[in-house]
């Protein structure tokens, strides 16, 4: 089954970039420019993978974040080259995302992060919920 990731960022250059890394790795792309034509688009498509920058017009990537997580448990990976100060961890925390990365970064490691994520994923859809159950019973 071919993984569909969404990438979102209002720079053409990095969706561009970041596009074809994963189309290089046989993965079904699509892209947004901002915050409510991703929403709208993964309300559609429904990605295996959300990428998405923090910094985007129309609604920025923490609302974005906030929004796809009230609806999915996707795995978010978020890409930025501006926290504001925010300690990443932190931010990822807070909103709900798997993963993070600062720009700038090496486009190896954002596949490996991508394709760690997907496996995660794709492993925890398949296991029986019951397991889920035992799993957070044992952790209790």
């Amino acid at each position: 089954m071919i993984p569909k990731i969404l990438v979102v960022d209002n720079n053409d250059s990095i969706t561009l970039l970041l596009s074809l890394t994963l189309k290089t790795e046989g993965c079904d792309v699509e892209t947004a420019a901002d915050g409510m034509e991703a929403f709208q688009k993964f309300q559609l498509n429904e990605p295996e993978v959300l990428v998405t920058d923090l910094v985007l017009p129309e609604m920025d990537g923490q609302e974005l974040c906030r929004r796809v997580r009230k609806i999915s448990g996707v795995p978010i990976l978020i890409i930025t080259g501006d926290l504001s100060g925010h300690n990443a961890a932190d931010t990822q925390r807070h909103l709900g995302a798997n993963g993070y990365l600062t720009m700038p970064f090496d486009l190896e490691d954002f596949a490996a992060q991508v394709k760690s994520l997907l496996t995660n994923w794709r492993e925890s859809q398949s296991r029986p919920q019951s397991l889920d159950d035992e799993a957070e019973s044992i952790s209790s």
